[in-house]
C-alpha cells in the first residue's frame, strides 16, 4: 500500500535532483556558458603638487605639471560672500599624443575643474592654502591635488 506513494515521491525527488545538476558534456553538445564577468573597478591616482613639481602617474603614460595659478578669487576663510570665487589653476599633461596645456578651476562657475587626456579624467581635487582677508598668498605656497581617474570623454560630466 505505501510502495506506489514512495515509489512516486523517488520518481519526483530523481527527476528533481536530476534538473539540478550539470550535465556532463558529450561530444556535439556546446560547451556551457562561462559566469558572467564581475564589473572591473575604477582606480584612482591623487597626486599633490606644489608649483613647478611634476609627476609621472604610474600605469597612465603621461606626466601632470603644476604650473601654477592664474587668479584666486575664493571665498577668504572666516568671510561670508555671495558667490563662492574660482581659481585658475594652470597645468600641463605630457604624454604619447604631446603636451597639453589646461587651465582647470575649483568652482565650475569658473571653468572646467576637469579634462580627458589619453583614456583618463584628470580633476582639480584641491588647492590650498584657502585665501584670509588682508594676506596675499605666495606664488610658491599653492598645492594643488589632482586626482586622475582611467575613463573616457563622458566621464567628465559626472566629475
Amino acid at each position: 500500500m505505501f510502495a506506489k506513494p514512495l515509489a512516486v515521491s523517488m520518481a519526483i525527488l530523481a527527476a528533481a535532483c536530476g534538473c539540478a545538476a550539470t550535465p556532463t558534456p558529450t561530444p556535439g553538445m556546446a560547451p556551457a556558458e562561462p559566469p558572467a564577468a564581475e564589473p572591473v573597478a575604477t582606480a584612482t591616482t591623487e597626486v599633490s603638487l606644489q608649483v613647478g613639481e611634476s609627476a609621472t602617474v604610474e600605469g597612465a603614460g603621461f606626466q601632470v605639471t603644476f604650473d601654477g595659478v592664474d587668479g584666486d578669487s575664493r571665498c577668504a576663510k572666516g568671510e561670508t560672500c555671495v558667490w563662492e570665487g574660482s581659481a585658475a589653476v594652470r597645468l600641463s599633461v605630457a604624454g604619447a599624443s604631446g603636451t597639453q596645456e589646461v587651465v582647470l578651476h575649483t568652482s565650475q562657475r569658473g571653468g572646467p575643474g576637469s579634462l580627458a587626456h589619453e583614456g583618463w579624467v584628470i580633476k582639480l581635487a584641491d588647492l590650498e592654502p584657502r585665501p584670509v582677508t588682508g594676506h596675499t598668498i605666495p606664488h610658491s605656497a599653492y598645492v594643488a591635488t589632482f586626482a586622475m581617474t582611467r575613463g573616457s570623454d563622458a566621464d567628465i560630466a559626472t566629475q
